[in-house]
């Protein structure tokens, strides 16, 4: 009688589940293919303020334009995809400093991105980022708009630098 043959080589390479069309425009830096990821009527949540919502692919499109102009070495390390919910796990560059992202997304019937969450972490990346997206977004407008904008946060980039500093070195190592 022959010998039975293994149903499962452990060997074998196993398949990655295919990515999302998001993470790789975001990656290719493909805006037009960023902005068709998402529906028509598509909610973008700011992660900087509770009081902006982008809607539509005309601002959703704006804001991606100035994260992909602002945010340098932008790579995903991770994502989970559970049909109706997405994350994605980002790190990059704004300015000089190290920043990491979550994107939480719910996904429509189509596919589509229907509405996306952002966070960033830690605090003084985010006063950066937030300079550098309230510029740029306020840059559509007028250069005094995106000029006030980043003079207002200026100051806030410098406490949390600061802050950051001193607050670490304040606590030391925790037991």
């Amino acid at each position: 009688m022959p010998a039975a043959t293994p149903t499962h080589n452990a060997d074998a390479p196993t398949r990655m589940p295919d990515k999302l069309d998001l993470r790789l425009a975001m990656e290719a830096r493909d805006l037009a293919a960023a902005q068709a990821a998402f529906a028509p009527d598509a909610v973008l949540r700011s992660p900087l303020t509770s009081r902006l919502a982008f809607r539509g692919h005309e601002q959703i499109g704006a804001v991606l334009a100035v994260i992909l102009d602002a945010f340098e070495e932008f790579h995903y390390v991770d994502e989970l995809n559970c049909g109706e919910h997405a994350v994605l796990l980002a790190r990059g560059r704004v300015g000089d400093t190290d920043i990491e992202l979550v994107d939480h997304m719910r996904i429509d019937p189509s596919g589509k991105i229907s509405e996306l969450t952002v966070f960033f972490r830690p605090l003084p990346a985010i006063a950066v980022a937030m300079r550098l997206i309230g510029a740029g977004l306020a840059m559509r407008r007028s250069r005094a708009r995106a000029a006030l904008i980043s003079a207002l946060i200026r100051p806030l980039e410098l406490l949390t630098r600061v802050g950051d500093r001193i607050g670490a070195t304040l606590l030391g190592p925790m037991l």
